[in-house]
């Protein structure tokens, strides 16, 4: 089995390989274990990005032997800072819930001061402990963050990871924090997984790293300007962001011109070519009514209601509540309902056998019944039923319908 790559080898092969393979720069000072003031770079890269405007490039290589370097872990600092604003929150949120004024007298001073402390600890114990995301982090890109340069890279062998999800892990947490990643395999050659966000392009950090002079001497020889492949890469995406504002904008625009002012493009059927003639209307279909619709016919008489079915050799009875004109008749029916009384109907006095009278209505209770005996029992129980009902008694007597087989006398 092949040896795993070692950090060194990372180192040179990024050294050698990536102003060729990514910046493409003539006159470039590159070296590695490249000192400031109080940290050291694994690899240094730098060229002059404009006249006098030095451009810094980090590289931070692990291999297998430092991969724990590389894992995402609880971040102590960020974890405590947590704590600390989450209790302060919290003491907040419940003075303002229970609506408490504090005084600072030494008492409640002490309290306050207890308490936030208590809920400090407490609170980043309880961080701490369910490893949450947002207050972990890879110590190597921390350190990173400590090194003065415009681009920060982090390069990786292709035998770093034996868990594909720490690679992966890895890679989330260089887009979140804009550093770029090498992945360099055991030929030397490098794979660019990630390019970096660039940061204070214009901030001259060479002047901290030791023996600057000699670097600049080295950069200036034959110098390219122009920006970063990370440069370009971030422009393209800001002209893309003011494009599409200043889209959203001019549509914005031209909304409220439209509704304050007059139309953005004229209407061509204005010009008086396209008028209609004189005496013709144009936008309505000719099956459309006019605009004065004639008077309404008069509503139809109420037709007479049909008789209700009368078996045959059967003698049928109905109490009979009243007998009335057609209007009458529909506004008993409708007090009987409102009483409480379901069932009510009316039929025309043509359908009984003794009528009295002609072209009135005869309001019933909506039951038939076959004996004189059960007729005369409904009627006395109908008319007792409207006496507690306080409704006047206006017929309510048992009658005989007529039957096909019946002659009206």
């Amino acid at each position: 089995m092949a040896d795993a790559l070692t950090e060194r080898f990372i180192q040179q092969a990024v050294a050698d390989r990536l102003n060729d393979r990514h910046y493409r720069r003539r006159s470039a000072y590159v070296s590695t274990e490249v000192y400031t003031r109080l940290k050291r770079a694994d690899v240094l890269l730098s060229f002059m990005r404009a006249r006098n405007r030095p451009y810094v490039v980090v590289v931070e290589a692990k291999s297998r032997t430092t991969i724990h370097q590389l894992r995402l872990k609880t971040n102590p600092g960020r974890a405590e800072w947590t704590g600390r604003l989450l209790s302060l929150l919290l003491i907040v949120g419940l003075s303002a819930a229970l609506g408490y004024q504090w005084y600072f007298n030494a008492l409640n001073t002490l309290l306050l001061l207890t308490l936030f402390l208590l809920g400090s600890v407490a609170l980043t114990a309880l961080v701490t402990t369910l490893r949450l995301r947002f207050a972990r982090s890879i110590s190597a890109i921390e350190q990173l963050g400590r090194y003065p340069a415009n681009e920060s890279w982090i390069a990786v062998g292709d035998d770093t990871f034996v868990r594909p999800e720490e690679y992966r892990t890895l890679l989330r947490q260089c887009r979140k924090n804009g550093v770029g990643l090498i992945v360099v395999d055991g030929r030397g050659r490098l794979a660019l997984r990630q390019l970096p966000r660039p940061r204070h392009v214009f901030n001259n950090y060479l002047g901290r790293y030791g023996k600057h002079q000699s670097m600049l001497a080295e950069m200036e020889r034959a110098p390219v300007y122009g920006a970063t492949p990370a440069e370009r890469r971030q422009n393209r995406r800001r002209y893309l962001n003011i494009g599409l504002l200043l889209a959203v904008v001019g549509l914005l625009v031209l909304l409220v011109y439209e509704d304050n002012y007059g139309p953005v493009v004229p209407d061509p059927f204005s010009d008086p070519r396209f008028h209609s003639p004189a005496g013709v209307s144009i936008g309505r279909s000719a099956a459309e009514p006019p605009a004065t619709a004639p008077p309404e016919d008069p509503a139809p008489a109420d037709p007479d209601p049909a008789c209700p079915y009368v078996p045959r050799n059967q003698p049928t009875y109905v109490i009979v509540d009243a007998l009335l004109t057609p209007a009458a008749a529909r506004q008993r029916v409708a007090r009987l309902t409102a009483a409480g009384l379901r069932g009510q109907a009316a039929l025309s006095v043509s359908c009984l056998r003794d009528p009295l009278g002609s072209g009135r209505l005869a309001v019933y209770t909506g039951t038939t019944y076959a004996t004189p005996e059960k007729a005369r029992a409904a009627q006395a129980a109908y008319r007792a039923l409207l006496t507690r009902l306080h409704l006047p008694i206006l017929h309510a007597e048992a009658m005989l319908l007529t039957g096909p087989d019946r002659k009206k006398n």
